[in-house]
């Protein structure tokens, strides 16, 4: 989980974190690895939250 949310820090200026991020939401085997990813994933609750102005 912690890995997760590390990774989700660099999703709006990383393009592999991004594309990672909805792997993981998607894959893991861990249901709280993919509720966390799925949060910083694009499209997710932090991930709108966190958005440069304008971005959505």
């Amino acid at each position: 989980m912690m890995a997760a949310e590390l990774l989700g820090k660099f999703a709006h200026t990383e393009p592999s974190a991004t594309a990672a991020l909805p792997h993981a939401a998607l894959n893991d085997s861990s249901p709280a690895v993919r509720k966390v990813a799925s949060w910083y994933a694009p499209g997710g609750t932090i991930y709108r939250k966190t958005a440069p102005r304008g971005a959505w």
